[in-house]
């Protein structure tokens, strides 16, 4: 099997969260090639999971170095995530990212993810931007997050509760009843363990097959401190209600 198909079969293992069959991959790529930048990236992810930020930013830190060198010459006029020369760049940069936001360290990730999106306006069809999203919205810049979060959410639509929190926060309630309504129209699960947050606990382990449940439980991991009871108890008011009118 060749490195690219290893790689790529191990960041299906991501994507599944098959996590030792996902390290086999990338430890295959590097015994091969110990300088690959997305099996370096790779194996990063594989640390962030465990929770070790610190190997992931080293491991991160390299992976950067390393694709910078095969981007395109006519840097940022490519296709962006869709540029197989630019792509191990953008997964770098965005799981260094988030070793950063793993460390609190939101000066260093904000420009970081800026980067992506100046490569790719579709932010990792989304990821970018919702995490950018994030980083504005933990160091107070809520107009900017929440400006972010709504271009996040044509693609993710969690990011609309995000968006609706962020409006929330300015005071600006209008305008997050219209975000939540519409993450309501498209995660209606999500709302439901926010809701709940941290007295009710979602369990990984019973929808390891669901990937909109796995989104939810990632969801919270990010954001779940950042719901007050009182955003919390107006979320919920809107869920209950949309329960009783679909019966």
């Amino acid at each position: 099997m060749s490195e690219i198909d290893e790689t790529q079969r191990g960041w299906a293992s991501v994507s599944s969260r098959d996590w030792r069959a996902a390290e086999e991959h990338f430890r295959r790529v590097l015994e091969a090639n110990p300088f690959d930048a997305d099996a370096l990236t790779g194996m990063a992810a594989l640390y962030l999971h465990v929770g070790d930020a610190d190997q992931a930013r080293e491991l991160c830190e390299m992976a950067v170095a390393q694709a910078e060198r095969d981007l395109p010459r006519a840097r940022r006029h490519t296709t962006g995530w869709d540029d197989a020369k630019v792509r191990p760049y953008l997964r770098a940069l965005f799981y260094l990212s988030l070793a950063y936001v793993h460390e609190e360290a939101w000066a260093l990730a904000q420009p970081a993810l800026e980067e992506i999106v100046a490569w790719d306006v579709t932010g990792m069809g989304g990821e970018a931007l919702n995490l950018l999203a994030q980083v504005l919205h933990r160091i107070d810049r809520l107009d900017d997050a929440a400006h972010a979060y709504v271009e996040a959410a044509e693609y993710i639509p969690e990011a609309y509760y995000s968006a609706g929190l962020a409006y929330w926060r300015l005071g600006k309630r209008r305008e997050a009843e219209r975000m939540w309504r519409r993450g309501l129209e498209r995660r209606p699960q999500l709302a439901a363990l926010i809701v709940h947050y941290p007295r009710v606990l979602p369990n990984p382990r019973g929808g390891l097959q669901d990937p909109e449940f796995n989104r939810a439980v990632e969801y919270l991991e990010y954001l779940g401190e950042l719901w007050d009871e009182e955003s919390k108890s107006e979320l919920a008011h809107l869920y209950e209600r949309r329960v009783a009118l679909n019966g």
